[in-house]
């Protein structure tokens, strides 16, 4: 089984996560400007990661134009998210 963790980070603490995670589950990584949405396709198993930005929304430039166009071609693969934010509640991840 293949897996890779794709990230955004502004501040190294999303990225700090998303190296912690590929090590602990030998997956590939990269950031999300390095890879394209087929290689990510690729994969079994896709873990994103991006931090809440402004009113707890993903990070709008690179990050969620990449989510959105990777999740209407998925088709058998498993996506994990996970995320940093210093306040709210985490309601952008619920989202």
């Amino acid at each position: 089984m293949k897996n890779i963790v794709i990230y955004w980070s502004q501040s190294g603490n999303t990225e700090r996560i998303a190296k912690k995670i590929s090590e602990d589950i030998a997956a590939d990584i990269a950031n999300v400007y390095e890879i394209a949405i087929s290689k990510a396709l690729e994969y079994d198993t896709i873990i994103l990661g991006c931090p809440a930005m402004g009113a707890e929304v993903l990070e709008e430039d690179e990050f969620r134009p990449f989510y959105e166009a990777l999740i209407q071609k998925v088709q058998d693969q498993r996506i994990f998210l996970f995320g940093s934010y210093g306040w709210g509640d985490g309601e952008w991840m619920r989202n």
